[in-house]
């Protein structure tokens, strides 16, 4: 996407966006991304080795009512387990070992999902 606003597809076709279009795309590696993909769509690649689940998971228990962030992390630890570069967590593994995916999510993309799933179960329509 350069600064007119057009975005050029691999095959050389040029897009036109308009002023209402957003975009956002999630990819698995930046390995076709050009320097200027890159900054001009504000791109931050951290590897999944780098920066597991844990960091995420803190986030979300912080955002939640004080009351209720000890019990969260006691359930995380109990249910998750810790995670490190080495060792995903035993639900991680678990999953890894005896599931197949139908298309691959990170780590970090299943927790963000769970922590998503938690808040609707805990503050939509017919809440527990």
């Amino acid at each position: 996407l350069d600064d007119n606003k057009l975005l050029t597809i691999t095959n050389g076709d040029r897009i036109p966006m308009t002023d209402n279009v957003k975009l956002m795309f999630e990819v698995e590696t930046l390995i076709n991304a050009s320097p200027a993909t890159v900054s001009r769509a504000g791109i931050i690649y951290v590897s999944e080795t780098d920066l597991d689940w844990t960091p995420v998971m803190e986030a979300y228990i912080r955002l939640r009512p004080e009351n209720q962030q000890d019990i969260f992390r006691g359930l995380v630890t109990k249910w998750l387990g810790e995670s490190n570069p080495l060792n995903p967590g035993h639900t991680m593994y678990m999953l890894l070992r005896h599931t197949k995916e139908v298309m691959n999510v990170v780590r970090v993309g299943k927790i963000r999902s769970m922590c998503n799933l938690l808040t609707g179960i805990m503050t939509g329509d017919g809440a527990a």
